[in-house]
């Protein structure tokens, strides 16, 4: 699984799946598609849908309830473009790594959603 680490404000930082929420009437495949081409700069690769769910958090003092989808996008990741190196400054993305199932639930670092590993076990043969 690829994630970014991405700042806090505090100095902290943890780690997540590339992404972001819908735009205008786009649907969640769009938005993958877009997301996948800001973020990677990867495009024309199809997305396979993985999971669809609704989830609630508690995110600064508040309840938030989120309908969230994870895809499988197969593709080589190209060289980083100005344009998407652009876009990991502005969104605060640190840095990436691959990481296996395993390590996601071994690590002591914060990582979202924090079923993750448990979410890819459901879908990995």
């Amino acid at each position: 699984m690829l994630l970014f680490r991405h700042a806090r404000r505090n100095g902290d930082s943890f780690w997540a799946p590339p992404g972001g929420g819908l735009e205008h009437e786009e649907t969640f495949d769009e938005a993958a598609l877009r997301e996948a081409s800001e973020e990677l700069g990867v495009a024309g690769f199809p997305v396979k849908l993985l999971w669809r769910r609704i989830t609630r958090f508690l995110h600064i003092n508040r309840f938030v309830s989120q309908d969230e989808c994870y895809f499988l996008i197969e593709g080589k990741l190209p060289e980083f473009s100005d344009n998407v190196r652009k876009v990991h400054e502005q969104e605060g993305i640190l840095e990436m790594r691959w990481w296996t199932v395993d390590e996601l639930e071994s690590t002591g670092e914060a990582v979202f959603p924090e079923d993750l590993a448990s979410e890819l076990r459901k879908v990995s043969p």
